[in-house]
């Protein structure tokens, strides 16, 4: 079979790397398949029981399912939008261009970091208060 291309040239040859990938899903996927592939890519958000690190694999994965629909900085501004509300004014203003999908995954993982521990403390400290009220009450009987 001839794959076709967009440059000039020997008909079979591939010049892009996600050209031969776009081809193959065209080729061999059902358009439905990876329609529902993007739709998914474009609402995904980040649970509240997954990490950041965990929902940057989960876009890139999803983006090389789809045949890299987004490009890196897409692909960012994607993360950056459905990362958690915790993370996100942290991560919109360390983003740089120059910055990897990567780096910025692990800024969000960092502050996320941070607000599940300080969760935790603010968990334990309502335990600790609900016990003391608990003895209280049961002394006054």
């Amino acid at each position: 079979m001839v794959m076709p291309t967009r440059c000039a040239g020997n008909p079979g040859e591939v010049t892009y790397y996600l050209e031969l990938i776009n081809w193959m899903l065209r080729r061999h996927v059902d358009e439905a398949s990876v329609e529902t592939l993007v739709e998914t890519l474009y609402v995904a958000v980040q649970r509240d029981y997954v990490d950041e690190l965990s929902f940057a694999e989960r876009l890139r994965r999803l983006n090389t399912e789809c045949g890299f629909t987004y490009g890196e900085g897409a692909l960012k501004g994607r993360f950056v939008e459905g990362v958690h509300r915790t993370a996100r004014a942290t991560v919109r203003e360390r983003s740089t261009p120059g910055m990897t999908m990567a780096e910025l995954a692990r800024v969000a993982q960092n502050k996320g970091d941070e607000h599940r521990c300080l969760r935790l403390e603010q968990l334990k400290e309502r335990t600790k208060e609900r016990e003391v009220l608990a003895e209280e009450a049961r002394l006054r009987r």
